[in-house]
């Protein structure tokens, strides 16, 4: 039976337990991460199939809508064994006073039976654990690259605080696409706790002391999530994010584990995870427009 849990009512080990038998788990659905992403949030639990689905929700003028949480690229429905069917039931079951959706499904989630979908993209790329067979997979383009940066190599460090980074990701990409506040501020937050909890380190580079590029790396099982990355013009010049992403495959990642990109559907950024070796993978956005008719065409 599926219940629809209230925020108080959710028990966090249990929530925890629960995500670690699912077979397509992710560290996004981590009780701590939903904690500070979406203060709040509500859950759908159904103890029986060992299934979950977070509600992460705002409310806008006395209306509770679901949203995907800033830096958060997939949730969805987590399941022991996952299927149509799990989906399906877990999607039917949200209750109706959630009257608008906008959130992005796990890649086990196919078709669906409510609302309307968009696929998105993201590239992955397998780390091996040896440099050479590593960079054999990149693209011509990449190795020129790195060829060029090289002599840069000897700034990077892992030495950044959550604060720098976030400094440097609200002067560049904050600025460029309008990222509000509050999400700047749990973006800091999110990446200073994973930090502290052993499940994400940071790299980047510093140039005459400045922090010029740097990248939130998440590790859990077996992927490595590039969650956020940032650099401003000399990190461009320096070539930095080349660098970094290779020091990162080559140096740090562990053999086994899949390096995830968290996207990308933006082509330029696609291209360039792709000079890699990345291969495309598909998850879907999920949207449902139940709001009263004079609310309907505001969002």
């Amino acid at each position: 039976m599926i219940e629809h849990l209230e925020h108080r009512a959710i028990d966090r080990e249990e929530w925890d337990r629960t995500l670690a038998g699912c077979a397509n788990r992710n560290w996004y659905g981590r009780s701590w991460v939903l904690d500070i992403a979406s203060p709040g949030w509500n859950a759908l639990v159904d103890r029986e199939r060992g299934a979950i689905m977070p509600l992460t929700w705002r409310s806008r003028w006395g209306i509770r809508y679901l949203h995907q949480p800033f830096g958060l690229q997939q949730l969805g429905v987590f399941a022991r064994d996952p299927d149509h069917g799990v989906s399906d039931a877990f999607l039917r079951a949200v209750p109706a006073s959630y009257r608008y959706w906008d959130i992005y499904l796990n890649e086990a989630m196919g078709g669906v039976p409510v609302g309307r979908t968009q696929p998105c993209t993201q590239q992955v790329v397998d780390i091996t654990g040896d440099a050479a067979v590593q960079r054999a997979a990149y693209s011509q383009g990449h190795r020129r690259n790195l060829r060029k940066a090289e002599p840069f190599r000897e700034l990077i460090t892992g030495a950044i605080s959550a604060r720098e980074f976030t400094a440097l990701f609200t002067a560049t990409t904050g600025a460029r696409y309008g990222i509000p506040d509050r999400d700047l501020q749990m973006m800091e937050l999110l990446i200073d706790k994973a930090i502290k909890r052993g499940e994400a380190c940071m790299l980047g580079m510093r140039d005459g002391g400045q922090v010029v590029a740097a990248a939130c790396i998440v590790e859990a099982e077996d992927r490595a999530i590039f969650l956020k990355s940032a650099a401003n013009e000399r990190g461009h010049e320096l070539h930095a994010m080349f660098l970094l992403v290779d020091h990162y495959l080559t140096r740090m990642g562990r053999a086994g584990r899949v390096f995830d990109f968290a996207g990308s559907n933006t082509p330029s950024v696609a291209r360039f995870n792709a000079g890699f070796g990345a291969r495309s993978a598909i998850y879907l956005r999920l949207l449902r427009n139940a709001l009263p008719a004079p609310l309907r065409w505001l969002k």
